[in-house]
């Protein structure tokens, strides 16, 4: 299975491409980047690294090179206090960039999966995400953003049933295994298979998402609560 991964040098997209590597059942991975990554990743003979500056756009040469993939994990993102605050930056990179992959890629790329599977999107949202949609109720406040780009992607997916379908995971804070002092302070609420539901390895994300990208998943919103356990 050939899978596209964004935001690979960011936490959960890093992981991301990792599972990818690990997986036996992916086959080729596209990274596509703004930014170099390792080169380790760069070498692997199951990575093709594609440098693209502007996530709003894809031109037929780069779609070329993206023919046959079967999903997308998406994995670009940040909390508005990464994005600075800028509304606009929050706005285009929280809401503007995905749906504009999930568009193209839902009207150039499901149509030419190998035995005209499903394209699969897979979002990296977030736990807060409905809490944040009732709490800030504004159209211009930036954590909306968001609750907007899942309702997007969710009529994306409704408008090409046939062939595309997209998939919306919301991780809770994230910490990394390997270097405990990351770890949020927060209390814990309660344990799901060892693991704290307000907390998840960045590791975990990532085996998730390779997860849902090769397999898909009952429903189009997966909790924390499942991610932790998959």
């Amino acid at each position: 299975m050939k899978v596209i991964v964004t935001g690979a040098t960011g936490n959960a997209g890093r992981q991301a491409v990792q599972h990818c590597i690990d997986n036996p059942r992916v086959t080729k991975v596209v990274v596509l980047t703004r930014a170099a990554v390792s080169g380790y990743v760069e070498s692997h003979p199951k990575v093709e690294v594609v440098m693209h500056q502007d996530f709003s756009s894809y031109p037929e040469s780069l779609l070329r090179r993206l023919e046959g993939a079967q999903a997308c994990i998406w994995a670009i993102g940040g909390r508005v206090d990464q994005l600075k605050h800028d509304k606009n930056l929050c706005r285009q990179v929280i809401l503007e960039l995905p749906l504009a992959a999930s568009r193209t890629f839902s009207q150039h790329l499901a149509g030419k999966t190998p035995d005209g599977t499903k394209f699969r999107f897979i979002f990296c949202s977030s736990k807060y995400a409905e809490k944040t949609k009732k709490s800030f109720p504004f159209v211009n406040d930036p954590r909306r953003y968001v609750t907007d780009a899942e309702k997007g992607l969710c009529e994306v997916a409704d408008a090409n049933k046939a062939q595309f379908e997209a998939y919306i995971l919301r991780p809770a804070s994230f910490y990394v295994s390997d270097m405990p002092s990351s770890q949020p302070t927060t209390p814990t609420k309660k344990l799901v298979g060892g693991h704290s539901t307000s907390t998840i390895d960045t590791s975990q994300v990532g085996k998730a998402m390779v997860a849902v990208a090769l397999d898909g998943w009952k429903d189009r919103i997966v909790e924390n609560d499942f991610l932790v356990k998959m």
